[in-house]
């Protein structure tokens, strides 16, 4: 190995195994055992010695040679630079300052244990009660950190306050049901107490000015160019969002006026939706249209099915329920040794009293068929798992990078679509009213975070545009104040996969089965990345 690259193999172990010496819990996020039952320090000293380190990692990655390092060093070179900037940038603006998500944060990290809890309860039971004990350190800690809350991120911390009670019931019956011990209930208390205090001490500061959360045109340019990997300009991607949102507004148009004319697509679906009635119980359905989805994707040898994997497909919990509105996925850690994923589907109607609303609620999962191979197989499930066993052990934590996790699972929508996996002509009609909204999601995450749209003009535009109602539009712009670049990252990415498709596969004739392992073969990180670094 030249000594360049054995340069950067060690910088990249030195600053991970640092990283997660210092972030316990990020460690257990990751499936590493060494931080179990502890969460992160996030005193203002903590956050200031990480910053210097990624600086100083920055510096070191910028004396290496990428032309004597190997394509999958380059590969990893670039993603570990986008991280340390993105990382950078959120430092300088403070937005430590801004966001109050001590209390998510919290409870994300207690929810993994309760989903470990499933097959291994003791080791569970055990890191609950640890973390329990050390949440008043933190969120006591996290409390400090903020200065002038930004005022969205703000009411989602109120809402998650609010709705906190019926976690903590399930912690404390999970606590009973393995262990029970005295101090257990004295846990939880504090626990609840510590997120009180935690609360009450954000909700009194002075808010930050309106739109806060923005990020700007300069370093939006930059996270589309070294997270998006593209090279286009912020005004580009607004015409490339332009143009998509008018060829795929002509393709739903026309799709139909083939089914009805004079009908909007809309209305369309919506009578398919009220029409279906199936007979089996919602997680039934779940299950047995996954293994459908499965058998057909297998028949038509679109990709390889990873093996010793494992996915639970289950009910929401009611602490979860007010944020999983039909269903969504969980990815087992990079280096847990059972790869287990999560598929969790959310039956609002267990809670209605007659059939009339039991059904309704049934017939908002229309079109499952479509989520579940864009959360499960051959979607979200298939490709994490896949990054999860890349043999360079360092690619697998580098999974942030939306353009190729979300236009993977848009690909699979349209390859339903493409493959008749799918026969339904109200579905491929969801399925482009479904694009629609992706590409309009382009539009609204880049005037948000330029600031050509406050919060209530991106809300006005979702229900404008999409027909979405004002609680459902608040929902998806309040995620994409915090994630910026990451919303338009799914028809980007979905275009990027056609583009690559029509060069590879109508270019030099390869199969479908072999274009999909080739793009799943490298982890997950930008398409145009891979296209450089990964083709022959």
């Amino acid at each position: 190995m030249p000594k360049s690259s054995k340069i950067f193999e060690e910088l990249l172990t030195e600053y991970f195994n640092n990283y997660y010496a210092a972030h316990p819990s990020d460690a257990t996020y990751v499936g590493l055992k060494s931080g179990e039952g502890r969460l992160n320090s996030v005193t203002f000293y903590s956050l200031n010695r990480q910053h210097k380190l990624r600086q100083d990692a920055l510096a070191k990655l910028d004396k290496i040679a990428p032309s004597t390092m190997s394509n999958e060093q380059n590969l990893d070179r670039l993603a570990f630079r986008s991280r340390l900037l993105r990382e950078c940038e959120d430092f300088e603006r403070k937005k430590h300052a801004l966001e109050p998500k001590g209390i998510d944060e919290v409870f994300e990290f207690l929810l993994r244990e309760l989903q470990r809890g499933e097959t291994e309860p003791k080791r569970a039971a055990k890191n609950i009660r640890n973390l329990l004990k050390d949440s008043q350190r933190y969120l006591r800690e996290a409390a400090k950190l903020i200065d002038k809350p930004e005022r969205v991120w703000l009411n989602i911390m109120i809402s998650s306050f609010k709705a906190s009670d019926s976690f903590f019931k399930a912690l404390t019956t999970f606590l009973r049901n393995n262990g029970n011990e005295k101090k257990d209930d004295s846990l939880v208390n504090f626990c609840q107490q510590a997120c009180k205090d935690y609360y009450e001490s954000t909700i009194t500061k002075p808010l930050a000015n309106s739109g806060s959360f923005a990020i700007g045109t300069e370093m939006l340019q930059r996270r589309i160019r070294d997270e998006l990997g593209l090279d286009y300009t912020v005004g580009q991607v607004e015409a490339v969002a332009l143009t998509e949102i008018d060829r795929v507004g002509n393709l739903l148009k026309k799709a139909s006026n083939k089914l009805e004319k004079n009908k909007s697509s809309k209305s369309t679906v919506e009578a398919a939706r009220c029409q279906w009635k199936p007979k089996d119980d919602l997680l039934t359905l779940y299950k047995k249209t996954n293994d459908n989805i499965i058998q057909k994707f297998k028949a038509a040898k679109a990709m390889t099915f990873p093996k010793g994997d494992s996915l639970k497909i289950t009910l929401v919990p009611d602490f979860m329920a007010h944020v999983i509105p039909m269903a969504a996925y969980s990815p087992p850690g990079p280096f847990d040794k059972r790869q287990r994923g999560y598929f969790w589907v959310n039956d609002l109607g267990s809670k209605k009293k007659t059939k009339v609303e039991k059904l309704a609620e049934l017939q908002q999962h229309f079109g499952l068929e479509l989520t579940c191979a864009h959360e499960a197989y051959p979607g979200h499930h298939l490709q994490f798992i896949t990054a999860n066993s890349h043999p360079r052990k360092w690619r697998r934590v580098f999974d942030d990078h939306a353009i190729f996790y979300e236009g993977w699972t848009l690909w699979c929508e349209q390859m339903c679509v493409d493959l008749d996996v799918i026969t339904s002509p109200e579905l491929k009609l969801q399925q482009l009213h479904d694009a629609l909204w992706r590409c309009h999601r382009i539009l609204v995450d880049l005037r948000l975070q330029t600031k050509a749209y406050s919060y209530n003009q991106a809300v006005k535009h979702m229900q404008k545009h999409l027909g979405f109602t004002k609680a459902r539009a608040e929902a998806d712009v309040n995620w994409y104040t915090s994630s910026p670049a990451v919303p338009m990252s799914y028809w980007l990415g979905r275009l990027e996969n056609a583009r690559l498709y029509k060069k590879l596969v109508k270019g030099r004739n390869w199969s479908l089965k072999k274009f999909n392992d080739w793009l799943l073969s490298f982890g997950t990180l930008p398409q145009s990345w891979i296209e450089k670094y990964g083709l022959k």
